[in-house]
């Protein structure tokens, strides 16, 4: 089975194996010894004979060998982290399953999205009502340790992995808030997280307001939903929120594009390889053709900026807020036979018009700076009030 989408959001195998070749080889120059193997060269190398080699060295002299489902995760992330892309992960088998819990909007956690800047990741918004709101975490807030443990540079996915977990566990975390030095830790009771994937209000009697969280597999049949009800209700325009939304399937967006746009081209996907290139259109099933104002932020990002950007491009709407995160690569899941799958990026998209996002971002036709937290409370939101106030225009 393969899942096309954008990525959110790699551990370092290679240099780990390499590590434990080298200590083996010199370890503190006492009782070392340097094995060679007979006919085999830098130049001969292979990944399966480098591999076996490795397995082999390890299983014969290791003091404690590694068991065969560690070396073999190990394999995975070696070879991908080769890559040098960002975005490749190994899931093991009980992340995968995580993986999925979450695309099907449900799973075990403590209720935070989360993205990253520059390896460092922070709480993009805390999900009400959740283990973590009760907590005391708060959007911005820096992870710096999970359990304990402590990385330079984390992976999103490793990050994800660590927090989610069975229900009733417990979970450690320690942020760094506002710049403070000393982290403040939190311990954390994880719990079935039913994900609030869109939220919906009619704003003075005529403004349908529809937030959607993530791309999920819901989200075209919940944002139709939504629409319908609001507009049975007396909305004559809505406004579409896409702030924090880190993405998800590619094949949600072009369904949730194709509820406001009848005809054309969602988004073009260029691979090198010419059989994963493709032209996605829009189904043509709309739901409304009434105006619509499209709110991003800096972590609107793959998924949304497929939809906003297609959106601005048929100026089908009006975008506010700032220029969103610039992640215009595709990332293609791909199930392993021994179990678990693995991650890897495929391809970039571009727009409509041709424009490439990735490491751009989209720009909103109207710029609105804001501080995050005055997100909280829609009387100091001035990015959603800006955007009703452009959609009034337009009723």
């Amino acid at each position: 089975m393969r899942k096309v989408l954008k990525g959110v959001v790699i551990a370092v195998l290679a240099a780990c194996l390499l590590g434990l070749a080298f200590a083996g080889g010199v370890a503190a120059g006492r009782g070392s010894q340097t094995i060679k193997v007979p006919g085999v060269s830098s130049a001969s190398a292979t990944p399966e004979r480098a591999a076996s080699e490795v397995q082999s060295i390890i299983e014969r002299e290791a003091l404690v060998p590694s068991d065969e489902e560690s070396m073999t995760a190990g394999v995975v992330k070696g070879m991908l982290d080769s890559l040098g892309d960002p975005y490749a992960f190994y899931f093991d088998p009980e992340h995968y399953r995580y993986f999925n819990e979450q695309n099907e909007g449900r799973f075990y956690g403590i209720g935070i999205t989360i993205s990253d800047r520059d390896g460092k990741p922070y709480v993009v918004s805390v999900i009400p009502g959740t283990p973590a709101e009760k907590a005391g975490l708060k959007p911005d807030d820096v992870i710096v340790s999970i359990d304990g443990v402590t990385r330079d540079k984390w992976d999103l996915d490793d990050v994800v992995r660590r927090i989610r977990g069975e229900e009733g566990t417990t979970v450690k975390v320690g942020v760094l808030r506002n710049g403070s030095k000393k982290p403040l830790q939190f311990t954390i009771v994880r719990a079935k997280i039913d994900v609030p994937n869109i939220e919906t209000e009619l704003v003075d009697g005529d403004v349908g307001y529809i937030r959607l969280y993530s791309f999920n597999d819901p989200a075209a049949r919940d944002v139709r939903e939504a629409v319908q009800d609001l507009a049975s209700r007396g909305a004559r325009g809505f406004v579409l929120d896409l702030r924090d939304n880190p993405g998800g399937l590619l094949s949600s967006s072009v369904d949730v594009l194709s509820l406001f746009v009848k005809d054309g081209v969602a988004v073009s996907v260029q691979a090198r390889a010419k059989d994963l290139s493709e032209t996605y259109r829009v189904s043509g099933d709309t739901v409304t053709d009434e105006p619509l104002v499209v709110l991003i932020n800096e972590n609107s990002a793959s998924a949304s900026e497929i939809v906003a950007g297609a959106l601005q491009d048929y100026e089908r709407a009006t975008l506010v807020g700032v220029t969103s995160f610039g992640k215009g690569s595709v990332q293609q899941i791909e199930e392993l036979s021994f179990g678990g799958a693995l991650k890897l990026t495929i391809a970039r998209y571009v727009t409509p018009k041709g424009r490439i996002i990735d490491k751009k971002g989209v720009v909103p036709d109207i710029t609105v700076k804001m501080d995050a937290e005055k997100q909280t409370d829609k009387k100091t939101d001035a990015q959603y009030q800006r955007a009703v106030q452009e959609l009034k225009k337009l009723l």
